[in-house]
Parts: C-alpha cells; sequence; structure tokens
C-alpha cells in the first residue's frame, strides 16, 4: 500500500486565510481604499452640460426655509374650453384681452372649486404680467381678483402683499397680514411688513415678537436682514446683527430723507434664489450665473435722458420712463451688462404709435443703431400697455448690444441677437406663439445670419420663431451663461465658427445638427 500524505491542515489553512481575505474586503477593508460614487461614476460620460447651481453670496446653498420660486402660479388643466382660451391669451401675451374675458366671466354662475383655483392663477398671472408695464398700481387689481377667486392660494396673497406693500396700500391692515402668515408660515416678509405696521401704531412689543420670528429665515436674505434691522433700530432695540444703512419702505415720509435702497419683497420669490448685493459693475457679457432683478430702490431717473420731436409731453414720458426703469432693473443682471451712461430716448409727440404688432420687426425698425437711442412716436401708445412695453423692452436690449459692441468689430449673427432680445423680453408675441402652434418647418440658420432687411416680410414671423427656438435650445442645454460667453466672443470680431469651437467645443454645422435634431424630436413629442 502507498503511503497517502494527510493534507487536512493545509487546507484548513487555506480555508482560514480565504475567511480573512473576504472579511477584510467585506467589512474591515478602510473606507478611503473603497471606490465612492465618484470614483464609480467617472467611469461614465459626464452629462453634456449639468444645470448651474446658484448659492447665497457667503450663506449656506439653500436656505432652510422654503420659499417659491416664481411669482406665476401653474394653473393645470383648465376645466372649461373658455378658461382655456384665457389663458392662450396670457400665454400670447394679449393681457388686455385676457383681462376683458376673465372680467367678462359669469359671476352669478356657481363654480367648482377647481374652476376656481383656475380663475384665481389666471388673475395671478395677468398681475405679475401687467406689473412690468404699469407697476404695482395696474397690477394690484388682478391680485385682488386672484385673492377672491382662491382665498387659500398663498402665492396669490404674497404678490398681494407686495403690491399693498410698494403702493403704502391702507388695506394692508393687521388682519390681512395676519391671514397671509397663516399662509405662509415660513416666509419672513409679511412678519416684517406688519411689525412695520404695528411700529407706526406705537407698539412695539408686538413688533418686536414678528421681528424675532423674522430673525432666522431673514438671516439667508441680506436685503431682508437689512429691512428688519432698520426696524428694529426703529424700535429703540439693541441688534444683535450688524447694522446696515438701508432705507425702510418707500414712503412718503421716508423717501424724501433716506434714498438708500430698500429690501424689495419681490426678491425672495423670483429664480434663482441668489440676491445680488449692488448692480453689478458694467463689463462685457460676464460670466456669473443668472441674477435675479436688482433690490427695490427709488427710481433712478439718470438711466435715461429724454429728448422730445414734438411737443413735450411730460405725463407721457413718466410713464414711459416707469417701463423703462422696469426694464433697467430686470434685463441687464441677466444680460450680464448695464449700461456705462444714461440712453438716450427721442419720443416722437406727433406720431402715431402703429405697425404690425405680432412681431418685432416694427420694433427693430424705431431702434437707431448708428447712435444708439429708442425712438418712440407717442400719440395713443399708451392704449395697449402690453404692446407697448413688449415694444420698449425689445428695443431696450438692443440698445444694451450696441452699448456693448466694440468700434470694428464683426456684427454677431442676426438669429441670436433677435434670439436673445426675445428670450430677455419675455414677453410672447402673438404671431410668433400661433405660429408655434402650427409646428412649421423652420429656416436654416445661415440664411438668418446676417441683416434681414431682404427677408420677404411674409417669412419674417417664421425668422423670429426660428431665432427664438435656436436660442432657447442654445440656452437650455448651455446655459445662459454659456450664451454670454458666446456673445462676449463674437464681440470680440471673432468668428461664429471659432466661437462655437470655443464655448461649445463643436464647429458650427454640428450644432445646427443638434439643434436641428432636438427640433424634430420636441414637434414629434408635441404632435404625439
Amino acid at each position: 500500500m502507498k503511503y497517502r500524505r494527510d493534507i487536512s491542515s493545509t487546507l484548513t489553512l487555506l480555508a482560514l486565510g480565504l475567511a480573512l481575505f473576504i472579511g477584510y474586503h467585506a467589512w474591515l477593508k478602510p473606507a478611503y481604499l473603497t471606490p465612492g460614487p465618484a470614483s464609480r461614476q467617472s467611469s461614465e460620460p459626464p452629462p453634456l452640460q449639468p444645470t448651474p447651481s446658484f448659492t447665497l453670496p457667503g450663506t449656506q446653498e439653500y436656505p432652510s426655509w422654503d420659499v417659491p420660486q416664481t411669482r406665476l402660479i401653474d394653473p393645470g388643466q383648465a376645466p372649461t374650453d373658455a378658461l382655456g382660451l384665457i389663458h392662450d391669451e396670457v400665454e400670447k401675451g394679449n393681457y388686455r384681452e385676457a383681462e376683458r374675458r376673465l372680467m367678462a366671466l359669469p359671476h352669478k354662475k356657481p363654480e367648482t372649486a377647481q374652476a376656481k383655483r383656475y380663475i384665481a392663477a389666471l388673475w395671478n398671472n395677468l398681475g405679475v404680467q401687467q406689473e412690468k408695464f404699469g407697476g404695482s398700481a395696474l397690477s394690484v387689481k388682478a391680485f385682488k381678483k386672484a385673492v377672491a377667486s382662491d382665498p387659500t392660494n398663498p402665492l396669490a396673497y404674497m404678490n398681494l402683499t407686495q403690491a399693498y406693500w410698494e403702493l403704502r396700500d391702507p388695506e394692508m391692515t393687521s388682519q390681512f397680514l395676519n391671514r397671509v402668515i397663516r399662509l405662509n408660515p415660513t416666509d419672513p416678509f409679511p412678519h416684517l411688513a406688519l411689525a412695520e405696521l404695528l411700529l407706526e401704531k406705537g407698539d412695539k412689543t408686538s413688533a418686536m415678537t414678528h421681528l424675532d420670528l423674522a430673525h432666522l429665515q431673514t438671516q439667508y436674505d441680506p436685503n431682508l436682514r437689512s429691512y428688519r434691522d432698520k426696524l428694529v433700530a426703529k424700535a429703540g432695540q439693541e441688534n444683535s446683527l450688524q447694522p446696515q444703512a438701508v432705507a425702510l419702505a418707500p414712503s412718503s415720509k421716508s423717501a424724501a430723507i433716506d434714498t438708500s435702497p430698500a429690501p424689495n419683497p419681490r426678491q425672495s420669490r423670483t429664480p434663482p434664489p441668489s440676491t445680488p448685493s449692488a448692480n453689478p459693475p458694467p463689463s462685457s457679457l460676464a460670466t456669473q450665473e443668472e441674477q435675479p432683478p436688482r433690490p427695490f430702490a427709488p427710481r433712478d431717473t439718470s438711466h435715461f435722458v429724454v429728448q422730445f420731436d414734438g411737443p413735450d409731453d411730460q405725463p407721457t414720458w413718466a410713464r414711459i420712463r416707469a417701463m423703462l426703469e422696469y426694464a433697467y432693473e430686470e434685463i441687464p443682471p441677466k444680460f450680464g451688462h448695464v449700461p456705462a451712461r444714461p440712453i438716450k430716448v427721442v419720443l416722437h409727440t406727433g406720431q402715431k404709435f402703429s405697425g404690425p404688432a405680432g412681431i418685432p420687426n416694427w420694433a427693430d425698425t424705431l431702434f437707431d443703431h448708428t447712435s444708439g437711442s429708442i425712438h418712440l412716436p407717442t400719440q395713443g401708445a399708451l392704449d395697449d400697455l402690453a404692446l407697448f412695453s413688449r415694444v420698449v423692452r425689445h428695443q431696450f436690449v438692443h440698445a444694451l448690444f450696441h452699448e456693448l459692441a466694440k468700434n470694428g468689430s464683426a456684427a454677431p449673427p442676426t438669429w441670436l441677437v433677435e434670439g436673445l432680445a426675445i428670450h430677455l423680453t419675455e414677453d410672447p408675441w402673438p404671431d410668433m406663439e400661433e405660429s408655434r402652434q402650427k409646428s412649421p418647418p423652420l429656416m436654416p440658420l445661415p440664411s438668418l445670419q446676417e441683416s434681414w432687411a431682404q427677408l420677404p416680410l411674409a417669412s419674417l414671423p417664421t425668422a423670429y420663431l426660428t431665432a427664438s427656438a435656436v436660442t432657447q435650445h442654445l440656452i437650455d442645454r448651455y446655459s445662459m451663461s454659456t450664451a454670454r460667453q458666446l456673445m462676449n466672443v463674437l464681440m470680440t470680431g471673432q468668428s461664429l465658427e471659432t466661437a462655437m469651437q470655443q464655448k461649445l467645443s463643436m464647429p458650427y454645422e454640428q450644432f445646427q445638427r443638434q439643434w436641428m435634431q432636438s427640433h424634430k424630436q420636441h414637434v414629434s413629442t408635441s404632435g404625439s
């Protein structure tokens, strides 16, 4: 019999070693040797363009208290065809017609809860748009209608509170503000507004209660924090925060003695949730991320200078200047450039304001590209405030482009200039919206690169729609910051091909193919 060696001890040692090896990797291996989520993701292709994040300067990434990121209300599905038609009018920018139809709704007919909420959303969104060209004095009626239709909607109440606050409306009572607080328990502004109201009545104890309730919430917003500090100082209390020299909400008494900026409650409800503490300096198209509108401040009349071609009409100029100042507050932070000098506005008081209202081509003819001045016929101009505001804002964007252009530089492609002007103006043009719903074949970009003066009049709606669609694609896919950087390169005289390669890392032809493919997918999805 041959001798067989006993290897059981060897097998036992091997099994023990294997168990130790498995246990080490399963439980004992140090964390820094284990591939984490970042390293696992490194093998996957990165997204084409991540959505930029926004932070408050010097604070947490996002505040711990929640505020609405828009002043608009999503109405959802229209409960009736009539309300759906009104919604379409608001979307097209026909605000006068939308208001007329809302006012014509039968008041005695009992509405369902869904219909009431929908009507409230329409009134609220109409008020937000009206504020652009008429201020709070025009929008407050729509916000009151919204609250009357849906007394439980917190955003409609906040918009009405802002309008009351700016107008110093006596209807902003303690009872009203207490209801706003119940509907918006985490928002600091109604507490501050109520504290100011209580201080005016001499009730410092109750005012300090609301200032204390707003203390934690205002620490993330320097403007609201400044507003609170001023109210605390007015109450004669020591404030733990560093005091800042800002004014209270503008009033007939304070405006004459204190012209420093006051916080705007609209600021906390306008995306993104970052808050600039001062105007951005004049510069080329900046690379900073999206900025919200500037804090509320007394209107600075030095931003525009007027020249009358015809009889002086100061009352009309006062209303037009208010529209321009609203555009001045809202558009330059998004555009990335603040005018370094006042913009000249020529009012042709002897000429009738009339022209094609559905697309921006008439607004483009009113801007003088030689002098950079805005020209406005004024007779009947204020009869349709929505149209007039749309024309004024479109011209203002062209004035920004004119100041930014450098002498001798190559002109940026017209489709990009017009597309950005439409995007920054925001108010929709009716003919473009009707054309968009029909999904017409869009025009090739090379045909829209030079001046559009030779284009047939019938093709202009499609030209503007194409410019709007491709620019929106550029912003959605690569961000507004990238669009500004692209314009910045073009303003230095570089070709579009070079600018695309530098900022998008792709040739111009590839961008066109990418956009057309995206547009076809969007059309097919919408059609289905």
